[in-house]
């Protein structure tokens, strides 16, 4: 289903440059943590052993990053949850208020819950500084294992890069980047019961006798409680259903997942799963220039996503990605932080609001 999709370019977005739009995607299965297809660009395969987007190139995440960096060590932690409020609102205004939101206004104050399901950036960075730099970039390295996140870096003009930062743990504006690959295995964590298992291509190698030459044994670990499963998936389900990453959808199957979009609009992003596949996807040039697309799609990605999955889950039961066993609602007030009283019921905002 990968080479149908991806060797053909017409089923890919439509833009106003003169390049082909490019892509990238992994896919594991969820039942062994295996890759199952990869496709490392678009078209029809021309060389051998050439430039795998998937595998070779280092690319900025965009808001894709936020629950590995953000969310999900934040909810392991217990400095927050789904419900927590956070304030909306810019953390410096130095040449300009920082951070932009995508739609340049903000809220004032937003549950969790709100800030995941819209790609608040605001939120995404406050809720970092709750949890640390050092705490965040440590879990997103070690545990999620996105291997080239770095503390120190040395670019070529001398000047010194780090991501222990709030533009690339929070937003996604990686110093070097993450492959596809690695991502692709960082979301199947949250389908694997928080188990992080290392995405292998092959398991043994034999030779014609019939001998064990190589042994690919996988790395596993498990790196999520099953309170934090479950609060990211039901986040990350509603941000498919009803959020940023519509376009995604599957019919008959519960998704769950986030978009990414980086500075510029260079790079388009949609990590995703059920309870069967995971997958990563990546959008953009080889030289990179902005995405202007021209046949009325949002997020490529999200859309080649639903191209691939959709018929991979045909005849599929459908699997909850998440329990409410153990969930309680709240209604929350968005000025104080804790649970609203009947009083918030009498806030002349809420009766405007409502009417």
């Amino acid at each position: 289903q990968v080479d149908a999709i991806y060797s053909n370019p017409a089923n890919v977005a439509k833009t106003r440059s003169k390049q082909q739009l490019q892509s990238a995607m992994v896919i594991i299965d969820i039942s062994t943590g295996d890759i199952v297809a990869m496709a490392g660009g678009v078209g029809e395969k021309t060389t051998h052993n050439g430039w795998n987007i998937a595998t070779d190139s280092k690319l900025q995440t965009g808001s894709a990053m936020k629950p590995i960096a953000v969310y999900a060590p934040g909810f392991e932690s217990g400095a927050i949850s789904p419900a927590t409020v956070i304030p909306d609102l810019p953390v410096s205004y130095s040449g300009g208020p920082f951070p932009k939101n995508d739609n340049r206004t903000y809220s004032y104050s937003r549950t969790v819950f709100s800030g995941i399901t819209n790609s608040v950036n605001a939120v995404s960075v406050r809720t970092l500084r709750k949890i640390g730099y050092d705490y965040s970039f440590n879990f997103s390295k070690d545990k999620f294992r996105i291997n080239d996140l770095t503390s120190h870096y040395v670019a070529g003009n001398g000047s010194v890069k780090s991501d222990l930062g709030d533009s690339p743990l929070g937003m996604g504006a990686l110093t070097v980047g993450a492959t596809v690959r690695d991502m692709a295995a960082a979301y199947a964590t949250f389908a694997s019961d928080g188990v992080w298992r290392e995405a292998r291509t092959y398991t043994k190698v034999y030779d014609s006798e019939g001998r064990l030459v190589l042994d690919n044994t996988q790395e596993s670990e498990k790196i999520l409680s099953d309170k934090t499963i479950n609060y990211m998936n039901y986040c990350l389900q509603n941000a498919v259903s009803s959020g940023t990453g519509g376009e995604a959808r599957i019919s008959g199957q519960n998704i769950a997942g986030k978009t990414g979009t980086t500075s510029s609009n260079r790079d388009r992003w949609f990590c995703g799963y059920s309870k069967y596949y995971a997958a990563a996807v990546w959008c953009g040039y080889y030289n990179p220039e902005v995405i202007r697309i021209t046949s009325g799609e949002n997020n490529p990605a999200a859309v080649l996503f639903r191209k691939v999955l959709q018929p991979l889950h045909a005849g599929l039961p459908k699997k909850s990605l998440y329990s409410t066993g153990n969930f309680r609602s709240y209604n929350m007030c968005l000025d104080t932080g804790s649970a609203a009283s009947s009083a918030c019921g009498n806030d002349l905002r809420t009766q405007l609001y409502d009417l």
